[in-house]
């Protein structure tokens, strides 16, 4: 699921980078994005922006982590040092670990190296100064209080977040059409905690209510959870057969999702439907067609990309 939880938060910085700003390090102010991928080597930090305050600019590197890593700080370092050296110095680096979940034995800031030193000389140190931001320190009240729906996702994980009736409120502030993904990335938010607390009841409390939801926001979940089951499947018995099987079942899930669409918004083309996705074995062909499908402004158009879809 590493590449689920990159896409999305990933999603969420582009979209608004200025909430991000506005948690790590109040009173700065994006000015714009730099590649995360550091050139000449094969580092990737994962978020790279430049920012200003009091009328001085600086590289602000954000880290997400979502279990502890025993060497994140050293990680951030080398990052920290690969963005100063890219920028000449130019730009001072400010560094930031956001912790997802809570974990007893994440090291804190800063981090020390110590080399003994000549005679009668103290001890030489380089000493890194970050900062950790973990979600579950955060008041749920003081992130809605920032008032970024880009953040909203993040509720579940705050101090007091993890209760139903504040999912419900995020599924609230996000029922708009134009926060359809956002609104999917909090629902695995909470479905990401409530597994952590291994909170059974609201585990299934919570895909009861992803089924009522709108059919756009049932399609990625699924899909994700259906590949991870398999994925696990697989690693427990020692085979790929798990994972076949959690594609398997995501093929033919996509399959349905889009006829329900289907059947739902324009009736007259379910046969269609149902012919053509016989034919398609991909499962990311079949997600973007679920959410053209969605959003199609009319029998004709959803006609259009029905038959734009048929395997060449």
């Amino acid at each position: 699921m590493d590449k689920v939880w990159d896409n999305s938060l990933s999603t969420l910085v582009t979209s608004n980078p200025q909430a991000f700003l506005d948690l790590v390090f109040p009173g700065t102010k994006f000015v714009r994005h730099h590649r995360n991928k550091l050139k000449g080597t094969q580092r990737q930090p994962d978020v790279v922006m430049e920012v200003k305050r009091n009328g001085r600019r600086f590289i602000i590197n954000i880290e997400f982590q979502t279990y502890k890593d025993a060497k994140m700080a050293e990680r951030l370092l080398l990052y920290h040092v690969l963005l100063w050296w890219h920028h000449k110095g130019l730009l001072p680096v400010k560094s930031y670990v956001i912790y997802l979940l809570a974990n007893d034995t994440i090291a804190q800031p800063p981090l020390s190296w110590t080399a003994p030193g000549e005679d009668n000389e103290e001890d030489e140190e380089v000493c890194f100064r970050y900062k950790n931001i973990g979600m579950w320190k955060v008041h749920t009240e003081d992130l809605l209080q920032l008032g970024h729906v880009e953040l909203f996702p993040f509720l579940p994980l705050t101090q007091e977040g993890a209760r139903r009736e504040i999912v419900e409120q995020v599924f609230d502030l996000l029922a708009g059409e134009q926060h359809h993904e956002i609104a999917l990335i909090g629902f695995l938010f909470a479905a990401l905690i409530f597994h952590r607390l291994k909170r059974d009841d609201d585990q299934q409390w919570l895909e009861r209510r992803f089924r009522h939801m709108h059919d756009i926001l049932r399609e990625s979940p699924v899909y994700e959870w259906i590949l991870a089951e398999g994925r696990e499947e697989g690693e427990m018995k020692g085979e790929a057969k798990g994972i076949v099987k959690g594609i398997a079942q995501g093929v033919a899930q996509m399959r349905q999702a889009v006829v329900e669409v289907v059947q739902e918004r324009f009736a007259s083309l379910t046969d269609l439907a149902a012919e053509l996705v016989a034919t398609i074995n991909d499962l990311d062909q079949l997600r973007r067609l679920v959410v053209k499908i969605s959003t199609a402004r009319g029998t004709e158009q959803a006609r259009q990309t029905l038959l734009n879809a048929r395997p060449q």
